[in-house]
């Protein structure tokens, strides 16, 4: 979590949320002496998740959202989000190229950075992006429900009128939410560095 919550305040002047559950008591004693506010409950999903940590903010808010079982790079991976949507944007998904496609929600980008569909963990990856960040206006989200998966609403907004824009963060990606994923992240990350080696 220190991982995220350093990228999240990287731009300053950010107000932090955690919501997690109550039985979480080092979650939540660590993410009071980060200063963020701590919103306790049982959510089902982690689109019900999003939803409490939006609850009370104003529409034109922006709101970033990122996951804790995750590591990337840049640092400044959200600053760059939040210009964009800053820009005019509603969403701005942070994209990263990553080998694990197939356990991922894969991005398709148009010519003009939109994105055209947003596909959860596909048999057939249809590009090598991925999205692992976002910041969005608070009204852009509004729409989510319970029962949808994060990356299928946002593919449901590529399909409308909402503008949702990709940007290549360009950096590294790793999943180590479970065992078994952070075991493939270190399988990957020793293939890359011997593929480094010279010869």
């Amino acid at each position: 979590m220190d991982y995220l919550l350093e990228r999240m305040q990287a731009p300053g002047n950010v107000s932090l949320r955690v919501v997690t559950r109550p039985d979480k008591l080092d979650v939540i004693a660590y993410a009071g002496r980060r200063g963020a506010s701590v919103i306790t409950a049982h959510p089902p999903s982690a689109s019900a998740s999003v939803r409490l940590g939006l609850a009370g903010l104003s529409p034109s808010a922006i709101v970033l959202l990122g996951f804790p079982d995750t590591i990337w790079e840049p640092r400044d991976g959200f600053r760059r989000l939040l210009e964009v949507v800053e820009a005019g944007h509603a969403v701005a998904l942070g994209l990263f190229e990553t080998r694990d496609l197939t356990r991922s929600d894969v991005v398709t980008v148009g010519s003009d950075g939109r994105i055209t569909e947003v596909a959860v963990k596909p048999s057939q990856p249809a590009s090598p992006w991925i999205w692992g960040c976002a910041a969005a206006r608070v009204e852009a989200l509004e729409g989510l429900r319970d029962d949808v998966e994060i990356g299928r609403y946002f593919d449901e907004l590529s399909r409308g009128d909402t503008d949702i824009v990709g940007l290549a963060l360009g950096g590294s990606w790793l999943d180590i939410g479970t065992p078994e994923a952070l075991s493939r992240a270190l399988a990957l990350a020793v293939a890359d560095a011997t593929a480094r080696e010279p010869k």
